[in-house]
């Protein structure tokens, strides 16, 4: 069943359990309001911020509540008893809707993103050494929420020899760069974990086998696979200790297709969730994202 894309996957879910308590909060520049609810568990915090009507915003003024909002989530985790980020959920309203100016609703939105890490983390030269694994996806409804999911250790972020780091992107793909880490390796309840950011046929910076669904799902696995093979930290990784994924698809017809080819190639065990939603870029069909146990404990 191909689900709606406006809540993180089960296992982060799982992970806290009960919800938290929701306030309005005011987002002072934009003289807009959102919802803000914080939720904790025993080593884990999740914070969720929601804004409705956003996809009514012209683009200055989605480009400052996208800031501020991320600054909401990140000084209400910095609050809780797990207060760093490993994890980000992103769910904007009509992704690919054009905002004038060559810009996207995607874009605007990362240029929003770009300017709350530069101001909380210190600027551009130190996002690799904190920035979380994220997952950004469109979906047809009007609020934008923002998750975040803190754990009480710091996360370790990992990068994808495959891939050139995404606050690395050239201008092609927007006036500001999308700030996330490929993966996180992250210290949770369940046990260590390797968080694998949403991922699409993507080599470099560029997208590869446009229109192909089999191609485009192939470079993906192949993608995470030699990401998880390259973290290290103690730990080894591989398509073998994935847990949970969760395959975003932005065509309906072809959530058959998917069903039967990602049972295929990861492990049985895998609980996997497929949600139907527009991808960070239009020419692309599939994004995936998983968490990894380790294949052989640390210090074998």
């Amino acid at each position: 069943m191909s689900l709606t894309p406006l809540s993180p996957p089960s296992w982060a879910r799982e992970l806290i359990g009960v919800s938290g308590v929701s306030r309005a909060i005011g987002l002072a520049e934009s003289a807009l309001s959102c919802t803000v609810e914080i939720s904790e568990s025993e080593g884990v915090s999740s914070v969720r911020a929601t804004l409705p009507r956003a996809d009514l915003l012209p683009a200055d003024a989605l480009q400052l509540a996208v800031s501020e909002m991320y600054t909401v989530v990140l000084h209400a985790l910095r609050g809780t008893q797990s207060p760093h980020p490993v994890r980000m959920w992103n769910f904007v309203p009509g992704m690919h809707a054009r905002m004038g100016e060559g810009l996207d609703r995607y874009r605007v939105f990362n240029i929003g993103r770009y300017d709350a890490f530069r101001r909380w983390f210190g600027g551009r030269g130190e996002f690799a050494k904190v920035l979380p694994a994220a997952t950004a996806v469109g979906h047809s409804g009007d609020h934008l929420s923002i998750h975040a999911l803190g754990s009480a250790i710091p996360g370790i972020p990992f990068e994808n020899p495959r891939q050139a780091p995404a606050c690395d992107y050239s201008c092609a793909h927007g006036p500001r760069p999308p700030c996330f880490a490929r993966a996180t390796l992250a210290h949770l309840p369940t046990g260590v974990r390797l968080l694998v950011s949403g991922t699409a046929s993507i080599r470099g910076e560029d997208s590869v086998h446009l229109n192909s669904l089999p191609a485009q799902f192939d470079e993906t696995i192949q993608t995470i696979d030699l990401l998880a093979r390259s973290s290290r930290a103690g730990h080894r990784f591989a398509l073998s200790g994935i847990q949970t994924a969760r395959v975003y698809h932005a065509r309906r017809e072809d959530l058959h297709w998917l069903i039967d080819h990602t049972s295929a190639r990861l492990p049985p065990h895998a609980r996997i969730e497929y949600v139907q939603a527009d991808i960070c870029r239009a020419e692309l069909l599939v994004e995936i994202e998983a968490t990894v146990a380790p294949s052989v404990p640390a210090g074998q």
